[in-house]
C-alpha cells in the first residue's frame, strides 16, 4: 500500500513557518526511516497541536516560526497546563516523551543547543493499573446480547486469539487460513508479526461471515461505504459500549479488555509464560509478567501442591 507523504500529516498545522515546517516535516521523514508506524506519525503532529494549545500566545507564535526556540521553561508551563487540564497523567507523560524525542532529533542535526525536556524536572509519575479482564459472568452476559454476526466474530478474535483492536480492524481475508486455523498478524504493536490460532467458535463464527462478507471484500471488517478502508479503532468502542449497555453491565470495559481476558484465561489453564508471550505479541517478557499478578487459580494450585511436597517431606524426616 502506498504510504502517504510526510506533508500530508502537516496539512492540519497551518500556523508553521516555511523553517518549522521543515523541521518537523524531517523529522517525522527521519522515523518513517526507522520503520515506525504511520500512527506514531500521526500522534506526533496530535502533540505538537497540543503544545501548541497550551502554549502562551507569545511563545506558540516563535516557536511556530522555528522549534529550536523552545526552552525548558516553555516545557514548564506546557507541563502546569496540562495538569491543569487534568489531562490523565499517561497522556501527560506521551506528549513530553514524544516532543523530547523531537527536540532530541534537532539537537542531534545541530540544530538545537539544549534539551529543553530535563529528565527529573519533567517527569511525572505514572500510577501502575493491573491489566483488567472482563469476569465470567460479565463475559457471559456481554456476549449473550450479541446479535450480529460480524460482532461477534469481532469480539471473540480479541476474546480467543489476544488481538488488539488495532490488529481485529487491520485483518483481511488474505490473513485467514481457515484450513491451518490461523491468522497471519503482521506489523502488531512493535513491528511483531505473529500468528493466532482460531478457536472452534471462532471457526464457526467466520464462517458465517464468509456467507455475509465474501472474502473479495478484501478487510475482513470493511468500514462504512462513505469511509473506504478498515473498520476504525472508535467504532469498535462505541459498538461495544452500546453491548455493554444492553447487557446491563455497569463496569466500563473497553475491547482491550477482552485481550487481558484472553491472557488470564491462559495462564488460570496453565499455559506457559514463554507461550502466552509469543500468543501476545510481546516483545519482551516482562510485558507478559504483568498478568502474573492476576492468575489466582494457577497461582493458589501451585501453592497447595508445592505445600503438600514440603509437608510430605517433613512428615518422613519425623518419622
Amino acid at each position: 500500500m502506498d504510504r502517504l507523504p510526510c506533508s500530508h500529516y502537516l496539512q492540519s498545522l497551518t500556523c508553521l513557518s516555511e523553517i518549522s515546517h521543515d523541521q518537523l516535516d524531517r523529522y517525522l521523514q527521519a522515523l518513517r526511516a526507522r520503520n515506525y508506524a504511520e500512527s506514531t506519525l500521526a500522534v506526533v503532529v496530535i502533540i505538537i497541536k497540543r503544545l501548541f494549545r497550551y502554549l502562551p500566545a507569545p511563545r506558540k507564535t516563535e516557536l511556530a516560526q522555528n522549534f529550536t526556540q523552545v526552552t525548558p521553561t516553555d516545557m514548564d508551563a506546557f507541563l502546569a497546563a496540562m495538569q491543569a487540564s487534568e489531562l490523565a497523567p499517561a497522556t501527560i507523560s506521551l506528549s513530553l516523551a514524544i516532543l523530547k524525542g523531537f527536540f532530541e532529533f534537532l539537537r542531534e542535526t545541530g540544530e538545537l543547543q539544549v534539551q529543553p525536556v530535563f529528565k527529573h524536572r519533567h517527569t511525572i509519575m505514572l500510577p501502575t493499573h493491573l491489566p483488567k479482564p472482563m469476569t465470567e459472568a460479565d463475559m457471559v452476559a456481554f456476549f449473550k446480547v450479541i446479535d450480529s454476526v460480524r460482532d461477534r466474530l469481532l469480539f471473540l478474535l480479541m476474546l480467543r486469539c489476544g488481538l488488539r483492536v488495532s490488529e481485529v480492524c487491520a485483518l483481511t481475508w488474505k490473513d485467514i487460513d481457515l484450513t491451518a486455523g490461523t491468522a497471519l498478524i503482521l506489523n502488531g504493536k512493535g513491528k511483531v508479526d505473529r500468528v493466532a490460532y482460531l478457536s472452534p467458535d471462532v471457526e464457526q463464527a467466520l464462517r458465517l461471515w464468509q456467507q455475509v462478507q465474501k472474502p473479495s471484500s478484501g478487510y475482513l471488517f470493511p468500514g462504512q461505504k462513505r469511509h473506504p478502508g478498515p473498520l476504525v479503532r472508535h467504532s469498535v468502542n462505541a459498538i461495544m459500549r452500546a453491548y455493554l449497555r444492553q447487557a446491563g453491565i455497569e463496569t466500563d470495559y473497553s475491547p482491550h479488555c477482552l485481550r487481558h481476558t484472553f491472557a488470564t484465561q491462559l495462564l488460570n489453564a496453565g499455559v506457559r509464560l514463554e507461550v502466552l508471550k509469543e500468543l501476545m505479541g510481546h516483545r519482551a517478557l516482562h510485558m507478559t509478567l504483568r498478568y502474573t499478578e492476576l492468575y489466582e487459580v494457577t497461582k493458589r494450585q501451585q501453592y497447595d501442591v508445592a505445600m503438600e511436597q514440603i509437608e510430605q517431606r517433613q512428615a518422613v524426616g519425623r518419622r
